[in-house]
């Protein structure tokens, strides 16, 4: 098995075993090593020591003859176990005494050395002539009497060699032994505080992450069983997390679903809604021929109008919800007087109610009949236009009422526009869901109430928009009260002067058809104004360089020169002319185009009459 397979405990005992076993090695080897020196250091101390003193003893009983003196020493010397035999040898080679040990037969002869020792005696130096005197010193000879070998076997000293080696050996195990016991125990403990932690990221891994385990170490592995324990939490508030996630995105998915199949049912309506007025335009005007009488081109006529208004409307209203949403709808205030603004729209409002058998009553606060408002007369417009029609498509008998009132609220003046009736009503379950756009209570092809379902959405949008809000409540009657309020400033006048004769306007328009539209609203609008048109930015420059004017109606999007560009040069020729933008595209970055190229103001095609009024009113009386 490879290394890298083993398991932690058994390296972590390799790891302590290792190196005491290689320190063992090297200190047992010391140690034998030195050791054995000293047996063989010892060995020859005690043969030279013998040799000593058996050299020493000899002298006599050479001389003597008396060996048996000897007898004795050399017992004692045989004693020794590295000594097996002594033999004497004269100074002429013959033997005068030899002594073996009992065990010098089995001593192989290789296992034998011998150590010499030659034993002396000094001879006086004498003549007839030299006396003996204490004060003189005298000469003398050293006569080698014999020679004493001392026969040593290695036998001894290797069984001691040998000795050595197993208590070094036995030594060395013992702390090996010790070693890897203390290694095993402290594998053991730390193993079991890995193995523990192993478990447990094992437990996470299964996907147990409430569980947590016991911070049992001060050190490392105590610090790693408090990040495990971190890593557990971590991951429980991740899985909440995820949870949470995973139920917004399941409510986000069921909110698109939704809204896909609204849409859907939207767009299934849509062919419906946007045909039924076209065909009626389309129709009335086919119907237009010379042969008509006066009465029936009225009727037509009318007829092509309000059905081309209605599909106006209708796609105002889509154009609304998109703004809306995506934050581009613009509020462009000015001062309106109420009663006139909405006296065209509550007209139509009674002929319906008139139509239908219904009882329309119209209540304004007595000061917004006397004073005019700062407010956006369009969105104006599209809440009173759009909550009449939610009372009128629900309603079949009783009455409708809108009352227009000025309340205190904190300190602000805000305006309330109200629309009740005595018609089915909401359920209390369904108020959230007719707020949503292209949503009805019921959209079949079958439904009873026509319409694409956009009229609450788009109050409640404007009056979010306007900083105010619009609430539902059902009345006892059993019909409903809708209910918008925003916040608005009273004008201090909202009188109107009449235009200056004389004033010109320039139109500048690529379109022939827009182009005859707009000059025969403003010679309708006002009499005695003249109109000139050019049909290119280039046309237009050259044409403000022969004669001046009082206003330009430019249109944004033309080939060559656009409407932007044109003003741009305009600008910085130094012509200080009003601009006002017409333009059928009514986002929000158009609007900041136009300002931000210099134009004065802003109007949204398809074009109307009042609101062309209005416009030269604001711009020429202003010049004049």
């Amino acid at each position: 098995m490879h290394f890298q397979q083993w398991s932690l405990r058994r390296r972590i005992m390799l790891v302590a075993a290792l190196p005491t076993l290689a320190a063992i090695v090297i200190l047992s080897s010391f140690y034998m090593f030195q050791r054995w020196q000293d047996v063989h250091a010892g060995q020859e101390a005690l043969a030279d020591l013998l040799l000593e003193n058996l050299a020493a003893a000899a002298e006599y009983p050479l001389i003597s003859g008396n060996y048996e003196l000897l007898q004795p020493l050399i017992e004692t010397a045989l004693r020794q176990p590295d000594v097996i035999a002594v033999e004497i040898q004269a100074a002429d080679g013959r033997q005068l005494l030899k002594t073996l040990d009992e065990q010098f037969p089995l001593v192989a002869a290789a296992d034998i050395k011998v150590r010499s020792f030659d034993v002396y005696r000094d001879v006086w130096r004498l003549d007839e002539f030299s006396q003996f005197d204490d004060s003189n010193e005298q000469q003398t000879d050293q006569q080698r009497l014999a020679t004493i070998h001392l026969s040593l076997t290695d036998t001894f000293t290797r069984e001691r060699e040998l000795s050595i080696l197993w208590q070094a050996a036995i030594a060395g195990l013992m702390v090996v032994l010790i070693a890897a016991l203390i290694g095993h125990f402290t594998a053991f403990d730390i193993i079991r505080s890995l193995e523990k932690l192993s478990a447990f990221i094992a437990q996470l891994a299964r996907g147990d992450i409430e569980a947590r385990i016991r911070v049992d170490d001060g050190a490392e592995l105590g610090r790693l069983q408090k990040n495990a324990n971190q890593l557990a939490s971590s991951l429980e508030q991740a899985e909440r997390d995820q949870q949470i996630y995973t139920d917004r995105l399941m409510a986000e998915q069921q909110k698109t679903q939704h809204a896909s199949r609204a849409k859907s049912e939207f767009l299934a309506m849509m062919s419906h809604e946007f045909r039924t007025p076209l065909n009626g335009a389309i129709g009335m005007l086919q119907l237009l021929t010379p042969e008509v009488s006066q009465a029936d081109f009225r009727e037509y006529k009318g007829m092509a109008e309000e059905s081309l208004s209605h599909l106006t409307q209708l796609l105002e209203d889509v154009l609304i919800v998109v703004d809306t949403e995506s934050n581009k709808l613009q509020v462009l205030h000015s001062e309106q007087q109420l009663d006139e603004l909405l006296s065209g729209l509550l007209c139509r409002y009674q002929r319906l109610a008139a139509d239908k058998q219904l009882q329309l009553k119209v209540h304004y606060d007595e000061l917004l009949t006397q004073q005019a408002v700062l407010t956006d007369p369009a969105l104006m417009r599209q809440i009173v236009r759009h909550l009449m029609d939610n009372a009128f498509k629900f309603t079949q008998r009783g009455s409708i009422q809108l009352d227009l009132l000025l309340q205190q609220f904190d300190g602000e003046q805000r305006l309330c526009v109200v629309v009740s009736d005595t018609g089915i009503g909401i359920a209390d379950e369904d108020k959230q869901r007719v707020l949503e756009a292209f949503s009805q209570i019921s959209s079949s092809f079958n439904r009873r109430y026509d319409g694409i379902g956009l009229g609450l959405t788009i109050s409640s949008h404007i009056s979010r928009l306007l900083g105010g809000r619009l609430s539902l409540e059902n009345t006892s009657s059993g019909g409903t009260r809708v209910k918008v309020e925003f916040p608005v400033a009273l004008a201090e006048s909202c009188c109107q002067d009449e235009l200056p004769q004389g004033q010109k306007v320039l139109i500048v328009e690529d379109n022939p058809v827009n182009m005859k539209v707009a000059e025969k609203m403003l010679q309708k609008s006002f009499a005695g104004l003249q109109v000139d048109t050019v049909q290119s930015g280039e046309a237009c420059l050259q044409q403000l360089q022969q004669q001046s004017y009082d206003l330009i109606l430019m249109d944004c999007q033309m080939p060559g020169l656009d409407g932007f560009e044109t003003t741009r040069q305009l600008r910085q020729q130094g012509n200080t002319v009003p601009v006002v933008a017409c333009t059928a595209n009514t986002s929000d970055q158009v609007y900041q185009q136009c300002r931000e190229s210099g134009m004065n103001d802003y109007l949204a095609k398809p074009l109307k009459v009042d609101t062309i009024r209005k416009t030269l009113q604001r711009w020429l009386v202003a010049v004049s």
